[in-house]
């Protein structure tokens, strides 16, 4: 299954806590960990944004690998996750007509 999990830094979170987030993540190999329960997982970060927004598209069937993110970044960000599906326009605007009609 696939999810994407948006992360917004909190407003009172200083770029020296996100570094030492990120140091201590990759001290504690969750990376690795990470990499091992998914088969996808790509990072984006919003560019120019402040407070920081990044976003994860992960793929994986083990979905208590998204706490695993949000347990060790919740402190200092907001964060929420949702399993997706990639649909064409032409396909939703199908869909559409089929539950509204028309």
């Amino acid at each position: 299954m696939w999810y994407i999990s948006t992360f917004e830094a909190k407003a009172n979170t200083t770029s020296q806590e996100i570094k030492r987030e990120r140091e201590e993540w990759v001290k504690q190999e969750k990376d690795k960990a990470m990499m091992r329960k998914c088969r996808t997982v790509h990072r984006y970060e919003v560019l120019g944004k402040s407070p920081l927004k990044v976003f994860f598209i992960i793929e994986t069937d083990e979905p208590g690998v998204l706490n695993l993110l949000s347990r060790h970044f919740g402190n200092a960000w907001d964060s929420a996750s949702y399993p997706i599906i990639q649909r064409e326009i032409c396909e939703a605007l199908e869909e559409d007509h089929t539950i509204i009609g028309g």
